[in-house]
């Protein structure tokens, strides 16, 4: 079974194997090499050193005609000490199934902005794999900012004397999707759903509801992570289902992974509120994951959604995605008067803008208390 890293496994043997791309032949398929160890720290050790060391021996000289799927490669391997698995796994996704077979081929010399630009459209409005229509506003951004970089690392090392200028983004006609926000009499049912049943993955679902953790740091919540003294919880890990980019003896085409926040700012320090602490109590074990696995040590998100679904279904509430669990927390937290920054700080965001354009949802209530403020000021005229 593959651990954090990517691409380690245990071995059968009690070895810890570690893969890696080697190059790629004509067709741009990956040849992959693999270094061995007897810890998993020894072989993510060999691993960073043999990957710095294929990035050092493909460099070419500045004469060479490259291709942009070979400058790619070339970009991805320098930075793959410094990206997150999951990033990384992100990254080569992108490549391999989206730019590649469109752009892989075409000479790095040639690559003009006019040929980059047609082929960002396509994919904005019909690049799904499946034919179902175009890629989601975050994937096109993942791809012209993977472009971009190359480009930029193209001039730096040599292979392109000039950039192209800046690719043109398509603009999102659809909108931004109305997210669900719990009203207060559904928060209401369902809260005393949790409390009168408590256990472990509904005190999770507390934890989100109450404080605002996205579903993958709730699952990578350990009991260490609680402060009992002071009322805090450490947000520090989350678990994420990541694309297996090569398998080794199975067909998963996804695999588990306990991996750092999602940013510097998701590394953040929560106080407890006093009346949910007594249900921390309640469920508190000596060490491991507040929601412990099966086949894991830690809890697959699927599973707790999956989980949490039945509840909505148990209180006869209408069907929420848990993620509208976090937009309940910081709609209730603005509503009640909470500074916009600690409510940034206390859901990991890196500006206000984005807790206040994509996490607050004013309630059609609030908006009327607002405006019955303005009206006090009219009468008074």
């Amino acid at each position: 079974m593959p651990r954090r890293g990517e691409n380690i496994r245990k071995r059968k043997d009690g070895r810890w194997e570690g893969r890696f791309i080697k190059s790629h032949d004509s067709g741009g398929k990956a040849k992959y090499g693999s270094v061995y160890g007897s810890t998993y720290l020894d072989v993510k050790k060999k691993l960073n050193e043999a990957v710095e060391q294929v990035s050092k021996n493909a460099l070419p000289t500045a004469n060479h005609d490259l291709t942009f799927r070979e400058v790619l490669f070339l970009w991805l391997q320098s930075n793959r000490i410094k990206l997150k698995d999951q990033t990384y796994t992100k990254y080569s996704y992108l490549i391999e199934s989206h730019i590649l077979p469109h752009l892989g081929q075409i000479k790095i010399q040639k690559l003009d902005v006019a040929t980059i630009n047609h082929f960002v459209y396509a994919k904005a409005n019909n690049g799904r794999l499946d034919g179902s229509g175009g890629l989601s506003p975050s994937y096109i951004q993942t791809i012209c900012f993977i472009i971009s970089s190359t480009l930029d690392f193209s001039v730096k090392e040599g292979y392109r004397s000039s950039n192209i200028g800046s690719i043109t983004r398509p603009v999102n006609n659809k909108g931004k999707q109305k997210v669900k926000v719990l009203s207060h009499k559904e928060q209401d049912v369902l809260e005393r759903y949790l409390i009168d049943n408590i256990d472990e993955r509904k005190l999770g679902v507390l934890i989100s509801l109450r404080l605002g953790l996205r579903v993958g740091e709730v699952c990578g919540l350990r009991w260490e992570d609680v402060d009992f003294k002071d009322q805090t919880v450490h947000v520090q890990h989350t678990v994420e289902r990541i694309a297996n980019i090569a398998p080794y003896t199975d067909d998963n085409k996804t695999r588990l992974a306990l991996c750092e926040t999602k940013t510097v700012f998701s590394n953040r320090v929560i106080p407890i509120p006093s009346g949910i602490m007594p249900l921390f109590t309640q469920c508190r074990r000596t060490s491991g994951f507040i929601l412990p696995g099966n086949t894991y040590e830690y809890t697959d998100p699927r599973t707790f959604q999956n989980a949490f679904h039945k509840y909505l279904d148990e209180c006869k509430l209408r069907s929420f995605n848990y993620h509208c669990l976090r937009h309940t927390f910081a709609t209730r937290c603005i509503e009640a008067g909470v500074d916009v920054k600690s409510l940034s700080e206390l859901l990991g965001h890196s500006s206000v803008n984005i807790t206040l354009n994509i996490y607050v949802h004013s309630s059609l209530e609030h908006k009327r208390n607002q405006l019955e403020l303005v009206s006090g000021i009219w009468g008074q005229k």
